[in-house]
């Protein structure tokens, strides 16, 4: 009955949050930060190959990437290649004749999440041109990007859910199965019998759960590559083998629990690691240590939630067994809340190369009110144990239920934020200027460290004729003793439709390494015209 009123506050918790959550995609964890031939690009003759550059590590055995022409045929059936890193993806291309082409692509990031997307380029025309039939309506579902609806709807709340219902009974019964062997083993037989009776519920539960956030997440992972993709995924890919894993172990639970300590810290044990590989320890570097302080943050988070939910047990059912086990959880939460500090905020200076991302992304959003609500479970923690020793046994029950309250919060909120990417994602600039003379647009893409591609245009009235000069600087604002970076912009032939507000454009392009680093940037264009009147525009730009 208590367990049941737990989960229910929990389900509760989840709901409110979930409700107050923007309606918009979440951003996948790996991120496709240049593709070559960039989205909408207008190509002159046929290229070589499409190339696609991720962010992050990909898995390496579930990933395609094709291309369509005008009429909904694949120009070629050889699969794409990944590279060594596993972050660039290239698919080589037979001569492409005049016309548009679909790209689409879907990949996996090393913590398990699905990529995908799709964009257009041109090769002879311009994307304005028809070109005979154009990609139907079967074929939308690849235009989402980041592997993601545009809008928070049914099939997000579910995996949600899922997730939330998938880490809470994990930790509730990997705790709860150690504090039976820390304070159950030598405890009267009926209370040891009750214990060993809700952990083969938490056991059922996690098991059921578990299957279910299996199957929450199976389509989005395999994506449209059919049966091939679904034995690929359990075959070539890190997080098929953790999924099988954890189920096995999960099945292997109700043979091998309750007999030896060992058998039973060992479990434990492969479970959290089973866990740690999929989630954002698996993406990051270095490889090991990021999984060892997941696996000691998921310890020290069983620990205090299997410890908690045990207490919860004992105010509502053992009042005897409840003042000999608070004192005993009370100072194993302690440790357990400062190793949580401890290694949360080293997996986070390893996520985030500036620490100032906490304030600028969603995931940064909630790590920043988990912490709050942790703060408050310090707190209450520290008065439960005053009222103890004052032995106030009635206002410590009132309190032990806020704690579990505070802990279904904390529980909802990571189901929530670690499911989301730690870096802000890089969107590519398109940065217009009117003006009483001439107008001017600069744009930068995808505006990220690396190469880009970078474009100015210029409108001025007709009879000036074409600038004398455009220049484009770029100065990064973090190093002030580096000289700026000028991009050596050429004049372009640009066939886009645009709005002329009655004046001639002029178009200049440059392709380069340009933003080398990370970085808050300050963009300078400048432009003279044939009088030799120059308007310098200043803009400041954020690089993640």
């Amino acid at each position: 009955m208590m367990l049941k009123r737990l989960f229910y506050y929990i389900g509760l918790v989840a709901i409110l949050l979930l409700s107050f959550m923007p309606a918009q995609p979440v951003s996948a964890h790996a991120g496709l930060v240049q593709a070559v031939p960039d989205a909408n690009s207008e190509l002159r003759e046929s290229p070589a190959a499409v190339a696609l550059t991720f962010n992050e590590r990909l898995e390496e055995g579930l990933y395609y990437l094709r291309v369509y022409d005008s009429n909904k045929r694949r120009v070629t059936e050889q699969p794409a290649v990944l590279n060594e890193a596993h972050t660039v993806l290239t698919l080589q291309l037979p001569p492409l004749e005049k016309g548009t082409y679909l790209t689409t692509y879907h990949v996996i990031s090393a913590d398990g999440h699905p990529v995908e997307g799709s964009y257009l380029f041109a090769v002879g025309q311009t994307l304005d041109t028809p070109s005979g039939t154009q990609p139907d309506a079967s074929m939308e579902h690849m235009h989402r990007h980041d592997g993601l609806l545009d809008a928070f709807g049914t099939k997000d709340v579910l995996q949600y859910a899922a997730r939330i219902a998938f880490y809470m009974t994990m930790l509730a019964l990997t705790g709860w199965l150690m504090w039976m062997r820390w304070f159950g083993v030598d405890r009267p037989d009926d209370l040891r019998l009750s214990l060993k009776r809700i952990a083969v519920g938490l056991q059922q539960t996690y098991t059921i759960v578990y299957i279910l956030f299996m199957g929450a997440h199976l389509g989005d992972l395999i994506g449209d590559g059919g049966t091939d993709s679904l034995v690929r995924l359990f075959t070539q890919t890190t997080i098929g083998y953790a999924w099988l894993g954890g189920l096995l172990l999960a099945l292997l639970s109700f043979v091998c629990l309750y007999h030896r300590a060992w058998l039973d810290y060992a479990w434990v044990a492969l479970v959290w690691f089973a866990k740690s590989l999929l989630g954002h320890a698996a993406a990051f570097e270095p490889r090991g240590q990021t999984l060892l302080l997941d696996w000691l943050h998921l310890g020290a988070a069983s620990v205090w939630v299997g410890g908690l939910v045990m207490l919860l047990y004992f105010a509502s059912a053992k009042k005897e067994a409840f003042r000999v086990f608070l004192p005993m959880f009370s100072s194993a939460a302690l440790w357990s809340v400062l190793l949580l500090a401890v290694s949360g905020a080293m997996s986070v200076f390893i996520f985030l190369p500036d620490i100032s991302y906490v304030l600028e992304t969603s995931w940064g959003l909630w790590l920043l009110a988990k912490t709050a609500l942790v703060l408050l479970v310090v707190l209450t923690a520290a008065v439960i144990r005053r009222l103890f020793k004052r032995k106030r046994e009635r206002t410590l029950g009132v309190l032990v239920r806020i704690d579990a309250g505070l802990m279904a919060c904390i529980v909802v909120i990571v189901g929530i934020f670690t499911y989301m990417t730690p870096l802000p994602p890089n969107e590519p600039l398109r940065w217009h200027v009117m003006g009483e003379k001439q107008h001017m647009t600069a744009q930068i893409s995808p505006n990220a460290p690396g190469v880009n591609d970078f474009t100015v245009k210029v409108w001025l009235p007709e009879k000036l004729g074409e600038p004398k000069q455009v220049l484009m600087k770029l100065h990064a604002k973090e190093m002030p003793d580096v000289a700026p970076f000028q991009v050596p912009l050429e004049p372009a032939e640009d066939n886009s439709v645009e709005e002329s507000f009655g004046m001639k454009r002029y178009t200049y392009k440059a392709r380069g390494a340009y933003l080398p680093y990370a970085g808050t940037w300050q963009l300078e264009v400048r432009v003279m015209d044939s009088n030799d009147d120059e308007t310098v525009y200043h803009n400041e730009i954020r690089i993640y």
